[in-house]
């Protein structure tokens, strides 16, 4: 068993690289188990390799790891260009449907599973990434059903069927691993401790600074890297009395924020800088 290990989900962006990481670590989180992560992300809507990186262990961690234990792939670029973090023994999970290749020089096992295969079965290609999650809890030996609470969290409001699809996905996910590797490779955790423990990005970390060094408005134009604070604080903000105003670009931005100093109010902005 394992104390420690780090996973990694790729793919080109758009195809919920994100939400795959997010939910896998929420629900990590929610265990008792300590995170770090890093996300890596091409500066356009869609498109371009994307991958988010993160380090799980028992016991406080505060740096992600150089070396990578599991690495799920959406196409056979996220292979190409991490294979070479994989540890001697490290397993690649990736999507069948583009027939992935392993390089010679890769110290890992691949299995092709069919992510997009299964979801679409279920009802959707969309839940592909549930499927991967799936296949992840296998190699970690976390049962299933422990991402059932994050699942109702995450799509309890489309309803009871869609929650119960992307069980069912997890689930099919877990089987397919299961199938493919009988006795074989595993990176079983040990147990987590199960005490509850804030969970942030970066960036809900500074919005919540803001919030307890007395900001009550927040100017800003939502862009890519500081659109999180923007998005944290359009919830938070006016439970203490203060608000987030969209403005048309960076520069109103910083006009608003500066006329709002001037009349004494505590000013956040937020740009594409």
């Amino acid at each position: 068993m394992y104390n420690q290990l780090s996973w990694k989900v790729g793919g080109q962006q758009g195809e919920g690289i994100e939400s795959t990481g997010e939910i896998f670590a929420i629900a990590l989180n929610r265990l008792g188990y300590y995170l770090y992560g890093y996300r890596h992300f091409s500066s356009r809507i869609k498109g371009g390799h994307t991958n988010n990186k993160i380090r799980v262990a028992t016991q406080e961690v505060r740096t992600i790891s150089d070396d990578l234990d599991i690495l799920v792939a959406f196409d056979q670029e996220t292979i190409d260009v991490n294979f070479h973090e994989l540890c001697q023994g490290a397993i690649i999970i990736a999507d069948a449907k583009f027939n992935p290749t392993n390089p010679d020089e890769a110290r890992a096992s691949l299995y092709a599973i069919p992510f997009t295969e299964i979801a679409a079965d279920l009802g959707t290609a969309l839940m592909k990434n549930m499927v991967a999650i799936g296949a992840s809890s296998a190699i970690l030996g976390i049962a299933p059903e422990r991402f059932q609470a994050v699942v109702e969290q995450i799509f309890g409001r489309k309803g009871p069927d869609m929650v119960e699809k992307n069980l069912a996905a997890i689930r099919e996910g877990a089987a397919a691993f299961e199938a493919l590797a009988g006795e074989g490779e595993r990176f079983v955790l040990e147990p987590a401790d199960g005490k509850q423990r804030m969970f942030m990005i970066g960036n809900d970390a500074i919005a919540l600074g803001a919030i307890a060094g007395g900001a009550r408005l927040m100017a800003a134009y939502p862009i890519t890297p500081s659109s999180e604070i923007m998005e944290y604080l359009i919830k938070k903000l006016p439970q203490f009395g203060g608000t987030v105003v969209q403005t048309e670009d960076e520069l109103a931005a910083v006009t608003m924020a500066i006329g709002a100093n001037y009349a004494g109010v505590r000013a956040l902005t937020a740009s594409a800088g």
